[in-house]
């Protein structure tokens, strides 16, 4: 995993040092990679390959703020057998998101086959009140909580 966060970090910061003509080589590493543009909303133009349909998430990551939810979204994202949503959905913890209905949040979703697993994260459901019950609800989906049990580190400054 490390190899694969150092390799990421070095292919981001050659991008960002190599000299871009009028932004065309960081606009096609953004759409071959999917870097700085996830939205969802790009679903919604997407072509439909042959015997693919969008699925509601089979899983859903939740969790805190900096505890590790879009490394272990980009780490599963890596398998062919796992589709992920584009960006936070806020479906079950948004009130006008959840109003608009189950064929909207599933239009957000990826293309997939049916071997496929479709995996939505949204860290805000892990403090939403409503959120556990929304997503029972409408489908018994595993729900993955990354937990961080570190303890604070102790810096001494030598003089």
């Amino acid at each position: 995993m490390a190899f694969l966060l150092v390799s990421a970090y070095l292919l981001l910061t050659h991008a960002q040092g190599a000299p871009v003509e009028n932004g065309a080589l960081l606009e096609t590493l953004k759409s071959q990679v999917g870097l700085f543009s996830n939205k969802s909303e790009h679903y919604l133009a997407q072509v439909r390959p042959p015997g693919t349909s969008r699925q509601i998430p089979q899983t859903i990551i939740i969790g805190v703020r900096k505890g590790g939810t879009r490394a272990l979204l980009e780490m599963l994202d890596i398998h062919p057998n796992i589709v992920v949503a584009a960006t936070e959905v806020h479906f079950f913890d948004w009130d006008e998101n959840y109003v608009k209905g189950i064929d909207w949040y599933r239009s957000l979703m990826p293309f997939s086959y049916g071997n496929q697993i479709t995996i939505e994260k949204t860290p805000g459901y892990f403090t939403s009140p409503q959120a556990p019950g929304r997503i029972h609800d409408m489908n018994r989906a595993y729900i993955v909580a990354p937990i961080n049990n570190s303890s604070p580190v102790n810096v001494e400054l030598i003089n």
